[in-house]
């Protein structure tokens, strides 16, 4: 579990990379904004989000919290994905992040409980099987 919850840490990188090295937008079929704050803004979101996953991975049953709800904003994604229907604005490259979000969010959500010996609520509202 510790390596799924690093790998969802790496993706969510290669979304920091994606926004700020140049030229890789236009690669991915995306439209750069015009200003440079709507690359850092979500790119900067990003970086907490890659800290705090690869960090509670060193440890899940204390910080399994941290990575069961990474899970759940993965699942809201990509639903929120294809009911706002973000690939046609945004570009056809956002229905395969949102893919691969579904699946290490399903895999975060359901391998979680049984890893860290927490019950989905107990990880929910951060407490301990105790």
């Amino acid at each position: 579990m510790k390596k799924l919850v690093r790998i969802c840490a790496l993706f969510n990188a290669s979304m920091i990379a994606a926004f700020l090295v140049p030229g890789v937008l236009p690669l991915l079929g995306i439209a750069a904004p015009p200003s440079p704050f709507w690359l850092w803004l979500p790119s900067l979101l990003a970086l907490f989000s890659v800290l705090v996953l690869w960090l509670s991975a060193s440890d899940l049953r204390r910080y399994g919290t941290f990575a069961y709800w990474s899970g759940i904003s993965r699942l809201s994604f990509f639903v929120l994905t294809f009911a706002l229907d973000f690939p046609a604005t945004a570009g056809k490259i956002v229905a395969l992040i949102a893919v691969v979000d579904l699946a290490l969010g399903l895999a975060c959500v359901l391998g979680l409980p049984p890893a860290t010996g927490r019950t989905p609520l107990q990880l929910l509202i951060h407490r301990n099987t105790d």
